[in-house]
Order: C-alpha cells, then structure tokens, then sequence
C-alpha cells in the first residue's frame, strides 16, 4: 500500500511543482524580438476608430504615461514607437502583454484585473496608432 501511495503521490507531486514554475517563468528571458505565435493569431475585435482610439488615449494617460511617456517613446526599453517590440507587435500580442504584464529587465504588470477587455483592446488601438504616427513623421 505505501509503495502505491508513493508511485500515487511522487508523479502528482512533481507535476503540480513543474507547473508552478513553469507558470512563474513563462515571460522571463533575455530579451530579444520574439513572436507569442499563439496570441499573435488573435484579432482585435475593436474597430482601430477615432472613437476606440480616444478611449485608449484616455486609458493609456491615466495607466501607461508613468512608463512609457506622453508620446510613447518611454525609455530605450519602453519606446511603443521604436521598431523594436521584444513581445511580438500584432494586436493579439499587444494585448497579451497589457493583460499579462511581463517580467525580466524591464517588467510591466498586467492589467488583466484593473481594465476591461475591451478597455485593453482600446489600448491596443491607441499603440497601434502611436507607431502609425512615428512612422509617419508626426
């Protein structure tokens, strides 16, 4: 009976504990461009409008300005307006990253509990539009 109960309890045990980790080491690495494949499949649901991209503007002053700065351009490791976007730059990825936050040298929080999902698609939106302008030369 103990030998079952530990064949049982060992694999069961090792599982939980891989799972934790895997969970808490998801987003951390050295960063460099990479794609989230999986959620760069995802599409925005929100209409990139003037009206989505006001709302997101106003979402952005009030949680985003602190990091990434008025215009976008943050810090070298923050610029939403660079080419350079360590996470993947389609919106399904842009939205990962507003809802799940990331981790490593320089990490962001999630907002997954604080904005609505359409709330963190209006932002998608707004983004977008920042590196729309940058490109532009506005």
């Amino acid at each position: 009976m103990k030998k079952l109960l530990i064949l049982i309890v060992f694999p069961v045990s090792t599982l939980i504990f891989s799972y934790a980790f895997a969970q808490t080491t998801e987003h951390i690495h050295k960063p460099h461009p990479h794609k989230h494949k999986q959620y760069a499949k995802v599409k925005n649901p929100v209409p990139m409008t003037e009206e989505s991209i006001a709302k997101g503007k106003r979402l952005y002053e009030k949680h985003c300005v602190s990091c990434h700065g008025e215009s976008g351009r943050g810090s070298e490791k923050t610029d939403l307006t660079d080419e350079l976007w360590i996470h993947g730059d389609t919106d399904g990825e842009i939205f990962h990253v507003i809802t799940d936050g990331t981790k490593g040298p320089a990490p962001m929080k999630g907002f997954k509990k604080e904005l609505t999902k359409e709330m963190r698609w209006h932002l998608v939106n707004y983004i977008k539009s920042l590196k729309k302008t940058e490109e532009n030369g506005e």
